[in-house]
Formats: C-alpha cells, structure tokens, sequence
C-alpha cells in the first residue's frame, strides 16, 4: 500500500469531515478562510486527509449542497455526528474499492427524503403528486423547468402523480427509468434490480441496457439494468404500508416476517420449520412487538429473544 493509500489517523479524518460539512453550510468568511488555511498547512496529513475527501466526493457524484445544507439544519446533532461517522468510515477505509461499494448508503445518509426504520412518510410535492417513503427509503426530488425527476436511492416508494402535462415525471433507479403516464404505482430496488406495482394509468419503463417496455393498470414488473422478467398481476396489498398496516393472505410465515423485519430496528428472522405456515390478517405496523405476540396466540409459534433487537419465531414448545 503506497502512503497515499494508507489509511489516515481517525482524528485527523474528524477534523478534516468538520471541514467539509463546514464548507457545505456555505462559503467561508475571512476568519474560518484564514483557519482552514492554518490547518491545512499544520500537518501534511491535514492536507492529503482534505484532498481524499475532494476525491471521494467526485467518486460518489459529489453531494447536492442543498442536500447537504438539509442535513446540517435538521436534528443537528444527531445528522451531523451521523454523517462525520460515514465520512470518517470512508476516509479510514483507504482505497477507491470501498469507495464504490460506500457510495450507496453515503447517498442515501444525504438524500433530500429519507426515513428511519420503522417510519412512513407521507409528502405532497409541489406539481400536487403524493409521494409516500416506506420504512428505510431515501430519495432525491429533482424538479427543474423540462421535467419532475425522483431518484430513488434505496428502498420502496408509492407514487401518484400530479397533474402537469408540461414536464414528464420520471423515477430514476440503479436499474433505469419510469415514466408516469397520469398514474398511480409503487416502486422498490429489490433483489438486484426494481420492482413496480401498477395501480392506475400506464407506465414506461426504460432499462439502462435494454429496450423500454409499457405496461398497464393491474401489472406488476420486475426489471434490473439488463433484463426485463415477464409481467405478473399487480399485488393490492403491497402498498399496504402507506396506510401503516402489512395485511397477509394466506401468505407463508417465512415471507410475512422478512416484510415485518423491514419495520423493526435489529434483526429478526424465522426459522424454517415453521417458515411454511400460512397466515392471514391485518397487523399494525408502528408496533412489531404486538404483533409477534399475536403470532404466538395464532399459530404454533413462540419468539425467542437473544435481545430486543435479535428475535427468532421457532415453533412452540
């Protein structure tokens, strides 16, 4: 490992991040200028710490300042110490490997809307289109005067569009692009690639690698940047979320508990032996630990808690 490689001291990467977070709150008056300066010329791993983070910031497509400016008015304390944290990891690392495998949770710590696990938000844009985040997603609202653009860094969304015949509204994912054609529908990166559920209108959607599709109300599609699966009909209950509630049909207790997990903080899992029950019901998402106990008083099942945050259904006995 060549010295520019190497890792850099974690106090240094501390100061060098304060910096940076600095610089994105605005431009530098002439004492903070003359202090920067200073420190830059302290020490040389001041520096090379500040020029790995010049091409850090070009790796990842550089951070919107006002994505960044967001992050430094909203819960101060806890997003700030959050995003050193991120950048420290990043910077301590060394090398531009895990600089291309960082580059999605650094873009989603900075997205313009982004939710905890557990939270669902629900948001009105300014073309009138509702937009609601599930548990864990973040996005990017990029509206200009030809288009109303949503990047979707990670996670699930459900989109109805506003009425705004001028500009096309289009999701972006890592897999493509979809066009809203006066509609309503639910998008989630999954398993590689991106699945849409279509609830009203007609959509078209664009891999990076392959030609674009369209498909109508009552489809659902799965595609990722080089392929395209066969259409399936959309499932009603997959937007379930917005309304704060899972709602299962004879569905297998396997897949039901890896939707819940979605919504609860640590990990909690399903062992196989009892993966294969079917269960149906409506079940309240802003509390996890009720339902598990319904589960109990429902099916031949028992939760085992290592922890709060590490809970495993096995069968009762």
């Amino acid at each position: 490992m060549s010295a520019h490689q190497a890792p850099i001291a974690p106090a240094i990467v501390e100061q060098a991040s304060e910096w940076l977070m600095l610089h994105w709150g605005g431009a530098l008056d002439d004492q903070q200028q003359a202090d920067f300066a200073r420190w830059q010329d302290a020490d040389p791993e001041h520096r090379r710490a500040w020029q790995r983070l010049q091409q850090l910031q070009q790796t990842l497509g550089g951070v919107p300042a006002h994505s960044a400016r967001a992050v430094l008015a909203q819960a101060p304390d806890r997003q700030r110490r959050a995003a050193l944290k991120l950048l420290g990891l990043l910077l301590v690392a060394g090398g531009s490997g895990y600089l291309v495998q960082g580059s999605q949770p650094w873009r989603a710590a900075f997205a313009e809307q982004r939710t905890a696990t557990g939270e669902i938000r629900h948001l009105t844009l300014s073309d009138g289109s509702r937009l609601d985040l599930n548990s864990g997603s973040a996005v990017d609202l990029l509206y200009s005067a030809s288009e109303r653009r949503i990047r979707l860094i990670q996670g699930e969304i459900l989109l109805s569009s506003g009425h705004d015949s001028s500009r096309p509204l289009i999701v972006e994912t890592a897999a493509g692009e979809i066009q809203a054609l006066g509609t309503r529908f639910a998008v989630r990166d999954m398993d590689g690639g991106t699945r849409v559920d279509l609830y009203e209108g007609a959509l078209r959607i664009s891999p990076r690698h392959v030609p674009a599709v369209q498909i109508g109300a009552g489809q659902r599609l799965w595609f990722s940047a080089g392929q395209i699966a066969s259409s399936q009909p959309a499932e009603v209950n997959a937007s379930s979320w917005s309304q704060g509630r899972l709602i299962a049909e004879r569905q297998p207790l396997g897949q039901f508990i890896a939707e819940l997990a979605r919504y609860r903080p640590g990990v909690l899992r399903c062992d196989e032996a009892v993966a294969g029950l079917l269960l149906t019901g409506v079940f309240p998402l802003d509390d996890s630990d009720a339902v598990l106990a319904a589960l109990e008083r429902s099916l031949p099942v028992q939760a085992h808690a290592v922890t709060r945050y590490w809970v495993t259904l096995k069968p009762r006995g």
